[in-house]
């Protein structure tokens, strides 16, 4: 090795030796800094709307009007009580806001109205997905249309969201959609933005301005400045769209075009695509009313909802949409129990004018009637002709008549139809009770064929109509699967005489329909 090989060796040597010497001590448990977590995430979709057979009970509910240009899908509670009865009249509000919009611009009143034999409206309640659908694909031609989808069926809460879409002849003019939630254990009803308490949007908004400042890029650790009223007012809005996750978290869509100005200076655009945020129940606990509390607690529970009930006891508005009364006259005869089981598995409730005399024959049959929700009238003792008859032998048979089908059935007896129609004033007088006769006569004692009288009943159905049947007559029991079906194809809901009349029978007097608005 020369001289200048070895000086550059040692300079070297040296150099390293003073290198290490000045380096710091190394912290083996060091590790890089991380973000802090958010409290919510970026969901990939909005979660799915629930299968309407996953709330057992509810009533499906349909109307279509023509004249006033509306299609309305819907879906109620079972029952009329107090507690189910705030959440259907809230779901009416929103039907009845769509059928006055439409009224307004039509210059039309609405009244309930049947559609033509082939309208197709068997079909009733929610649609899964008809409220997440594209507009064009609801309505293409001006009217307005309401659609709804299950979203919450969970422990004791159920939730629905209710769509309204409106169109002129240049295309959608509205598009609104709203969701409406109840305990029923409580009764309780309030719309989705009624989740949240006032703090919440301030809060998610933070939360989801980072997320997008991440996305975007940024490297200040310096919290979001919470954006402006606009970007909350933004956040409220989207508060609306919520609903319960199946894991038990809540989720709520911001529609595509959210921004703030900190995000703008970022130079991020504004998002293009609805972007659905979900909030953990440890989080969202502290941020939701007592009704909140309850649709975080419902997710992915099984439903608890009140039960089934029959017919007759549903929440049923036959001024909101058309109603017919499907009677039966003669009975309780051999073929009023295959009848029962015939309404029974259509899910409807008739009423029943029976002979005192047929009743004292058959009581098993008439509690059977009255247990399963058909309402009973009375229809005398043993069908005289009551104008050819003295005062003494009227009361008689109208009063022996309505005394055993109210001891036998447990209900009261409210209403009476004259043999063959005919009644006077002193008939009326005597019963103190009113006359329901009827406008369709299907003339099954005619011996009519099966055809015949199906057009009769269901062409002939008017809305606040009665159709006359006899359950002693063979076809009329075999036809009643086919008759349903026909009158709610034309959009008829069935109803008991008593619910044709708004839940209140008449004090007297004769009818032959409920009167209509």
């Amino acid at each position: 090795m020369n001289r200048r090989r070895a000086l550059t060796a040692t300079v070297i040597v040296a150099a390293l030796f003073a290198l290490t010497a000045c380096a710091p001590a190394v912290d083996a448990a060091w590790t890089p800094p991380t973000w802090p977590a958010t409290q919510t995430r970026v969901m990939d979709a909005a979660p799915a709307p629930l299968d309407p057979a996953s709330a057992s009970g509810v009533t499906a509910q349909r109307l279509r009007n023509d004249a006033v240009g509306i299609d309305a899908r819907f879906t109620y509670l079972p029952g009329k009580s107090a507690k189910v009865a705030r959440f259907n009249k809230a779901v009416d509000v929103v039907v009845r806001r769509a059928i006055d919009g439409r009224a307004a611009v039509t210059g039309t009143a609405y009244r309930p109205q049947a559609s033509p034999v082939g309208a197709g409206l068997g079909e009733r309640g929610c649609a899964a997905g008809s409220t997440l659908a594209p507009a064009d694909e609801l309505l293409s031609a001006p009217g307005a249309v309401v659609v709804c989808d299950i979203v919450a069926a969970g422990g004791t809460v159920f939730g629905e969201r209710l769509r309204v879409v409106m169109a002129t002849a240049d295309g959608v003019a509205s598009d609104a959609a709203s969701i409406l939630y109840t305990d029923t254990s409580t009764g309780e009803v309030g719309a989705a933005g009624e989740l949240w308490t006032d703090a919440a949007a301030a809060a998610l908004g933070d939360d989801v301005i980072e997320a997008l400042r991440r996305d975007a890029g940024a490297l200040s650790l310096t919290p979001p400045d919470g954006g402006g009223e606009e970007e909350i007012a933004a956040i409220r809005a989207a508060l609306t769209s919520t609903v319960p996750t199946p894991d038990g978290t809540l989720a709520f869509t911001i529609p595509a075009g959210f921004t703030t100005a900190e995000l703008t200076d970022l130079g991020v655009a504004a998002t293009t695509e609805p972007l659905t945020i979900e909030v953990p129940a440890e989080v969202a606990a502290s941020l939701v009313t007592d009704l909140g509390r309850a649709v975080l607690a419902s997710g992915g529970q099984p439903y608890a909802g009140p039960s089934a009930v029959p017919p007759s006891q549903e929440w049923l508005d036959c001024a909101l949409v058309p109603c017919i009364a499907l009677t039966y006259d003669d009975g309780p005869g051999s073929l009023t129990p295959t009848l029962l089981d015939e309404l029974r598995d259509a899910h409807v409730s008739a009423t029943f004018f029976m002979l005192g005399a047929n009743a004292a024959n058959r009581p098993d049959t008439v509690r059977r009637v009255s247990q399963e929700g058909h309402e009973i009238g009375s229809h005398t003792w043993n069908h005289p002709q009551l104008p050819t008859l003295d005062d003494a032998a009227i009361g008689r048979q109208l009063h022996d008549s309505r005394d055993i089908l109210q001891q036998l059935s447990g209900q009261p007896v409210a209403m009476f139809r004259p043999p063959y129609g005919e009644y006077n004033d002193k008939v009326l007088e005597i019963a103190g009770i009113p006359a329901i006769l009827w406008n369709v006569d299907t003339r099954d004692w005619a011996g009519v064929t099966d055809e015949q009288l199906l057009r009769t009943a269901v062409d002939g159905a008017r809305p606040g109509g009665i159709i006359l049947f006899h359950d002693i007559h063979e076809n009329s029991v075999r036809m009643a699967p086919d008759v349903i079906a026909g009158l709610r194809d034309r959009g008829f809901s069935t109803a008991t005489v008593t619910q044709l009349f708004g839940g209140e029978l008449p004090l007297s007097g004769a009818w032959r329909s409920a009167p209509q608005p």
